[in-house]
């Protein structure tokens, strides 16, 4: 089985304790991962080429050179944001001002309907005016999913700060769960047995760890990409 091209995005926030992450619980009846913490993200789909195609070519060159690959860099960064707005309700996106969209944005309402593939999210933003914030996005790792488990992923992990004014919410069938908490809370807990990590995700919480606030995460994006590492089962 080839694995799918996927994205995955921690979401950050600075608190008094440190940055804190998103993390949404999977439903206990998923395939793939029931029951564990993971940060919003799936598969790119030809809506993710599509929106990418409409950006400037240099944007297309320099998501290609972060990522270390020949073509469609940009729809991984575009899919990572795609994906967290669908499964958390967070969109990463600014208006023609420059504003970041806020809470009581229409567009925020049409988020279940980008799930069930009956909107675009490339329609979208051209019908309200909306950039989506790619460059606010960083790149932070590589994993492949083994042969073995039922569903493969060769999935690039990103981080970006929350959007200021939206209030996340899991989507109640792919996840049923959310919480906010620093990445050495969710190391606790997951050594408690209190929430369940795989391991790419366990990864990137120890490298999260490491930072004490969400610029320096940001700034702490690796580039150019390096081999992905493989992915053991959880």
């Amino acid at each position: 089985m080839q694995p799918r091209p996927a994205s995955t995005l921690a979401l950050l926030r600075d608190s008094d304790d440190g940055p804190q992450v998103l993390l949404l619980q999977r439903t206990h009846q998923a395939v793939f991962m029931p029951g564990y913490y993971v940060f919003p993200g799936g598969a790119v789909d030809h809506h993710d080429l599509s929106l990418a195609a409409d950006g400037a070519r240099p944007a297309e060159l320099a998501a290609n050179a972060m990522l270390g690959v020949e073509e469609g860099g940009l729809g991984y960064l575009v899919a990572a944001v795609r994906e967290c707005f669908e499964e958390a309700g967070l969109l990463l996106a600014r208006d023609g001002r420059g504003a970041w969209v806020d809470a009581a944005h229409p567009v925020l309402a049409t988020r279940h309907a980008v799930a069930r593939g009956e909107a675009s999210l490339t329609v979208l933003c051209r019908e309200h005016g909306l950039d989506l914030c790619l460059d606010r996005v960083a790149y932070l790792d590589h994993w492949v999913t083994p042969p073995g488990p039922p569903r493969r992923f060769d999935t690039r992990f990103f981080v970006a700060e929350a959007p200021p004014g939206q209030v996340p919410l899991h989507d109640g069938q792919e996840t049923i769960d959310h919480c906010w908490l620093t990445p050495r809370q969710a190391l606790a807990d997951r050594r408690t047995g209190r929430r369940r990590f795989a391991t790419p995700t366990t990864a990137v919480l120890h490298r999260l760890a490491g930072y004490d606030s969400v610029q320096a995460a940001l700034a702490g994006g690796t580039a150019p990409a390096s081999d992905p590492a493989p992915l053991t089962s959880p």
